[in-house]
């Protein structure tokens, strides 16, 4: 086995009397609790990262999504349909709590 690699830290006393203790409240080590929230902060990063990629990702599709929408009302033959779209769109919003917003794919007019 590895020697295990020391890292230094440098905390107020009030910080580092608050981590004794909570170590001590979970039976363990200051090591050993320190090591654990390291361990869980390394992977909520890799989390985070990854949830920034997906919502990137489903907010490219979602504009995507509102311009052909938007282009196929425009090119309906029903020439009043893109703006009951919008309106029905507005109407939601309000409804829901949402401010709609011309660039989330609310109406152009204010």
């Amino acid at each position: 086995m590895t020697r295990p690699k020391s890292l230094q830290v440098h905390v107020t006393v009030e910080l580092a009397e608050r981590v004794r203790a909570a170590a001590k409240r979970h039976d363990i080590s200051v090591s050993e609790w320190i090591r654990s929230l390291l361990s869980q902060a390394c992977e909520n990063d890799d989390l985070a990262s990854k949830l920034e990629t997906s919502v990137d990702r489903i907010s490219r599709q979602s504009v995507f999504t509102m311009v052909g929408v938007d282009a196929l009302l425009a090119g309906h033959a029903d020439h009043g349909l893109r703006e009951r779209a919008h309106q029905a769109y507005a109407r939601k919003c309000k409804e829901l709590g949402f401010t709609a917003n011309a660039s989330e794919g609310g109406s152009d007019e204010a």
